[in-house]
C-alpha cells in the first residue's frame, strides 16, 4: 500500500511540477511552478492517505457486515449491531472530517 502511494505521490509530484493546470468550478487554478507545486503535493498526499485510511475501516467493516448477514440472515440495522453482536470490538473511527454512510436495505457503506 505504502509503495503505491509513493509511486501515485511521485507521479503527481511531477505533473504539478511540470505546471499542469486544474479546473475547479469552471475556471483554471493559478499556474503551478516549482514554488507552489511543494504545497500541492501535500495537499493531494494528504487525501489520498485520508482515502487509503477510510477504505481500510471500510474494508474490514463490510466483512463485519457480511459475516453478520450469513450468520443471521439480513444485515445490521446499524453499525452498533456489529458491536452488540460481538463482531468487533468498537467502531473504528472515521478520517478526520469524514463519517460512514450505511444503508442497512442493502448493508453497502461508504465514507463520505
Amino acid at each position: 500500500m505504502k509503495k503505491i502511494l509513493l509511486v501515485t505521490g511521485t507521479i503527481i509530484f511531477l505533473m504539478v511540477a511540470a505546471g499542469c493546470h486544474k479546473k475547479q468550478g469552471g475556471a483554471q487554478s493559478q499556474d503551478l511552478g516549482i514554488t507552489n507545486a511543494p504545497a500541492k503535493y501535500g495537499e493531494v498526499m494528504g487525501r489520498a492517505l485520508k482515502k487509503a485510511e477510510s477504505m481500510d475501516n471500510v474494508l474490514y467493516l463490510k466483512n463485519k457486515i457480511n459475516t453478520f448477514h450469513i450468520q443471521k440472515g439480513r444485515y445490521p440495522e446499524n453499525l452498533q449491531e456489529l458491536v452488540d453482536e460481538q463482531l468487533i470490538d468498537k467502531i473504528p473511527e472515521p478520517p478526520k472530517g469524514m463519517k460512514y454512510d450505511y444503508d442497512p436495505s442493502t448493508g453497502s457503506l461508504n465514507v463520505k
